[in-house]
């Protein structure tokens, strides 16, 4: 498999290949976009993905009005309410995306307007050129306080954004040395904050001769982010955070390989890299099908919008806390470690209760209907759950009325192991 476009056949272009499409892409489709993405065809429903690339207007700018009160839980509630909405899906995809590549938390910011600016930068600019993007986010004011840009000064140089920089953001470990962490930090000196804005202060930053990947001379910020951006393992690194979030958790060094030169031939425009990778083999071969476990977020939001359940947007995020994602608090630098580190004892039943809680607010009118065929057609496309058979059988049977019965049938699916696989 590669990223040469796939052309799938009549039946090949199925209500699987078309849920994976839209779990993998954005958050998940309603009945009505899956039943649109089988009419009009892969390519086309490609594009109709990356065309709906904006939130809802009013709902986007509604935040705006509860900045002041400076509490995260609206933040984290407005932030799933656009994501529920459905509308820029992809993007907001991205932009959770960015989040964690970038993981910053409220947790020491302790500013929901700079939470929210960084949130926007993510959202407008993820999905152009990723040269722009960090060095956006190299001087972030939230990113500042995060890694402690203030303390960065000449004579005493702080080398955490330094040495994320390379790590985390750009070139990941063993393309980097401990001299070019401290040639960088030299370099990076006199960026820092004035209340909610980043300022350069002269008189901090460090003039001398620096050394940095391979370059010398009186280095300043953007020769360090320049200089990474230069290295053939940023553009490796890169490719390897798109694959894992939109392919699966462990790729393979040739699917690296051809992401990042499609990366660099683009010009590292990330959208049209993603419109590839959405079109290619690669993204729809079996391996890659249902074989991440799908975060807090992607379990929940795809889950509401399956079966058009009534949560509001807050207990959804209440309900991805308790599973381990608290949105703009990411446990750490690293962010979210992902996939297999969602599941655990404590996690796993926080899990099993969001699934039933949302399939308990889902009622009989919602368009999966109660039938065990409809029901898998909608929330397991492609996979193989006779064994659900008989509970599903007796759920109906034993169900007081249609409604109780699509609730308690929707529990059964939303809560088997098959499901969580994204």
């Amino acid at each position: 498999m590669s990223l040469h476009p796939w052309k799938p056949s009549r039946a090949e272009w199925n209500e699987s290949a078309a849920s994976h499409l839209y779990r993998r892409a954005a958050f998940g489709a309603s009945t009505d976009q899956l039943e649109d993405a089988l009419q009009r065809g892969l390519r086309a429903s490609v594009e109709s993905i990356l065309a709906d690339d904006r939130p809802l207007q009013p709902m986007h700018e509604g935040i705006t009005a509860l900045l002041a009160q400076n509490d995260i839980a609206d933040l984290q509630s407005w932030w799933l309410a656009l994501i529920l909405s459905g509308k820029g899906a992809w993007r907001e995809r991205l932009t959770l995306v960015w989040h964690n590549h970038f993981a910053t938390s409220f947790d020491k910011v302790q500013d929901v307007r700079l939470m929210n600016r960084q949130n926007e930068l993510f959202r407008s600019t993820g999905s152009g050129d990723f040269r722009e993007l960090l060095h956006a986010v190299a001087k972030d004011t939230a990113m500042l306080l995060w890694l402690d840009g203030n303390e960065n000064k000449e004579g005493q140089p702080n080398e955490n954004f330094a040495r994320e920089l390379m790590e985390l953001f750009g070139l990941g470990i063993g393309n980097y040395t401990e001299d070019d962490i401290q040639g960088a930090a030299r370099a990076l000196t006199g960026w820092g904050t004035k209340g909610r804005s980043s300022v350069f202060r002269e008189r901090y930053h460090d003039t001398g001769e620096k050394r940095f990947l391979g370059r010398q001379g009186r280095l300043a910020a953007e020769d360090v982010i320049d200089a990474v951006l230069e290295q053939p393992a940023c553009s490796y690194h890169i490719a390897h955070r798109i694959l894992v979030e939109y392919v699966g958790p462990a790729p393979e060094k040739r699917h690296i390989g051809e992401v990042a030169a499609e990366l660099v031939a683009n010009e590292w425009n990330i959208g049209q890299t993603l419109r590839t990778l959405f079109l290619s083999e690669l993204f729809f071969a079996e391996a890659s099908r249902r074989s991440r476990i799908a975060s807090p977020v992607e379990l929940v939001a795809g889950s509401i919008r399956a079966l058009k359940a009534s949560i509001a947007p807050k207990r959804a995020s209440e309900l991805c806390a308790q599973m381990g994602q608290a949105l703009f608090r990411p446990p750490n630098v690293k962010g979210w470690d992902g996939h297999e580190a969602w599941i655990n004892v404590g996690t796993w039943i926080a899990r099993h209760n969001a699934m039933v809680e949302v399939a308990q607010a889902t009622g009989s009118e919602n368009p999966s209907g109660n039938s065990m065929d409809d029901l898998r057609a909608t929330l397991l496309p492609g996979i193989d759950a006779r064994h659900l058979e008989t509970a599903l059988e007796h759920a109906t049977r034993k169900s007081k009325g249609a409604e109780q019965a699509t609730r308690l049938s929707a529990a059964l699916v939303l809560t088997a192991p098959e499901y969580h696989l994204a």
